[in-house]
């Protein structure tokens, strides 16, 4: 059996640090964007529901490794949910998603 290299590993969140732990960057990183609209294409509603739960954990986790320097409250809202709105093609849409995927 090989050992995992760095091409092997998933963009997934280093906790607490809540950097990528493939390539570094905040998480979520631009693959971990594209991989979980996938994975989440046909339920946007579970896919904000389970970055507001990260958000409520990285909140956590960063504020106990810096409590002076947690960073902005838009900034972290945004780098946690404020991109999956960004990427639908209105707000109207989004709502209408949301609701069909609340009824099914």
């Amino acid at each position: 059996m090989t050992a995992p290299n760095e091409h092997s590993l998933p963009h997934v969140p280093m906790r607490p640090l809540w950097l990528c732990r493939r390539c570094g960057q905040p998480w979520p990183c631009g693959a971990a964007k594209v991989a979980l609209l996938t994975e989440y294409r046909d339920s946007l509603v579970s896919l904000f529901l389970y970055l507001a739960s990260c958000l409520h954990d990285a909140i956590d986790d960063l504020h106990q490794l810096r409590p002076s320097d947690t960073g902005s409250t838009a900034h972290v809202f945004d780098r946690f949910l404020g991109w999956p709105a960004r990427r639908t093609r209105s707000p109207a849409a989004l709502l209408l998603m949301m609701r069909r995927n609340l009824h099914e």
